[in-house]
Order: structure tokens, then C-alpha cells, then sequence
């Protein structure tokens, strides 16, 4: 199975987005649980799932979509989910630090910005 990690930016929006749903609507936060678990599964074992229609203008990126939409970058060995939006959010340029190596092109999102999925 593919690792899947999460930007400090697509955690941030899991954990808001959880909260205020248990607050308001404890099924639709339910809902919204199963649709972050199932998404995970789904990049796991099929990490090219996503399609470059409705994400960010990033070179590579891709977007699944799961009632939200979850864009990512897969580079061959790992999911590195950039951002986390409601289908009705525009797409907007994440503020995520990469590790740049001019050698090697754009490396993984950078260490200590990202959690497990």
C-alpha cells in the first residue's frame, strides 16, 4: 500500500472541518469521517485515482474527489495530500514549504509539515 501524509494545511482542514461538524450535525461529521477514511484507502491502493481537471495549477498534481476534493502530488512512491477543500472552495495555491533540489526536481513536502493520513 501507498503511504499516504497530509499537509499542516490539509490537517488543519480535517480537524476545523471534523469540529465544527460535531458541533452542528453529529451524523454529517460521521459522514464527513467516513469520507476522509475511505478516500485514504481509496489513494492507498490506487494513488493515481485522482484526475488534473478540478485542482490546483500545479504541475503533477492531481485532485480526488469524495464530496470534498483532495488535491495531492504522487511522486511513484508516496501520496503527499497538499490540501483539502469543499467542492464549492476555489482551487488556491497552498502554503506548503518543499524541499527544492534543483538535482532532483521538487522533492517531498517538507519535513515537519506534514502528519499521517
Amino acid at each position: 500500500m501507498t503511504p499516504v501524509k497530509l499537509s499542516k494545511d490539509a490537517a488543519d482542514y480535517v480537524r476545523q472541518e471534523s469540529d465544527y461538524l460535531r458541533r452542528q450535525n453529529p451524523a454529517a461529521a460521521k459522514k464527513f469521517s467516513l469520507a476522509m477514511k475511505s478516500a485514504k484507502r481509496m489513494l492507498q491502493s490506487f494513488p493515481e485515482a485522482g484526475n488534473s481537471m478540478h485542482g490546483l495549477q500545479i504541475a503533477g498534481s492531481l485532485t480526488l474527489v469524495v464530496g470534498d476534493l483532495l488535491d495531492y502530488l504522487y511522486d511513484g512512491s508516496q501520496v503527499d495530500v497538499i490540501l483539502i477543500r469543499h467542492g464549492r472552495m476555489l482551487a488556491r495555491t497552498p502554503d506548503v514549504e518543499l524541499d527544492i533540489d534543483l538535482e532532483e526536481g521538487l522533492g517531498s513536502v517538507a519535513k515537519g509539515t506534514r502528519s499521517s493520513f
